[in-house]
C-alpha cells in the first residue's frame, strides 16, 4: 500500500473530527483502522465508513438510465443540490459549462462523466477528498486538485472542448457552505 494513501487517509479523519462530524472515541477506533488497514481496499472500507464530503443518492432514488442535460447557445451553470447519475452527459453547443459537484448527490461511488462544449470554457468544482481522474480530453486541463482519499468517490472525466480550457478545481473559501477536510478558513480583508 502506497504510505501517501494511508497519510491522505489520516489526514481526513483528524480533520473530521477537527470540523465536528465526529467524536473523539471514533477518531481513536478509525486512527486505528487506517493505521492497521493492510491494502488500499481495507483503507477505502474504512473511510468509506465515516461522514463522506458528498451525499450518495439513496437507492431507491438513483437513476436507472444516463442523465443527459442539453443547453443549445448560452452557459449552462449546474450548483447547488442536484443528482449525478452514474452516467452523466452535460452538453452546450456553444457556451461555457459550470458544474459545482460539492452538493450534488452521486448516485454511485463511481460517477462516469462526459462533458462537451463547441466553444467555451469547462469549469468542475470538485469536493475535497473526491477523486478525478482524467479518461479523455480535447482541449486544455488547468487541475488544481489536491490528492485524492482512499474510499471517497471517484468520478471518471470525459471532456471536450473545441475552444475553450477545462478547469478543475475544490471550491472557494468562501463558496463553501461548510468546512471540510483540507480546508482552511481565510480572512478578507476589510473594505
Amino acid at each position: 500500500m502506497r504510505e501517501d494513501a494511508r497519510q491522505r487517509a489520516t489526514e481526513f479523519v483528524k480533520e473530521l473530527y477537527a470540523a465536528g462530524a465526529i467524536d473523539a472515541d471514533r477518531l481513536d477506533a478509525s486512527a486505528g483502522e487506517v493505521l492497521a488497514a493492510r491494502s488500499e481496499a481495507e483503507l477505502a472500507g474504512v473511510i468509506r465508513s465515516l461522514p463522506a464530503p458528498v451525499t450518495l443518492t439513496s437507492q431507491e432514488r438513483q437513476l436507472a438510465r444516463p442523465l443527459e442535460i442539453h443547453s443549445g447557445i448560452g452557459r449552462l451553470r449546474l450548483a447547488g443540490k442536484w443528482q449525478l447519475a452514474r452516467e452523466t452527459h452535460v452538453s452546450a453547443d456553444i457556451g461555457s459549462i459550470s458544474l459545482d459537484l460539492t452538493r450534488a448527490e452521486f448516485d454511485d461511488h463511481v460517477i462516469d462523466l462526459h462533458i462537451y462544449t463547441g466553444c467555451g470554457s469547462i469549469t468542475i468544482i470538485v469536493p475535497q477528498g473526491v477523486d478525478v481522474q482524467v479518461i479523455r480530453h480535447r482541449g486544455g486541463v488547468d487541475a488544481r486538485l489536491e490528492p485524492p482519499v482512499p474510499g471517497l468517490p471517484l468520478v471518471r472525466l470525459d471532456v471536450t472542448t473545441n475552444i475553450g480550457r477545462v478547469h478543475l478545481r475544490h471550491p472557494r473559501t468562501h463558496e463553501r457552505h461548510r468546512r471540510w477536510p483540507g480546508t482552511r478558513r481565510h480572512r478578507l480583508p476589510a473594505a
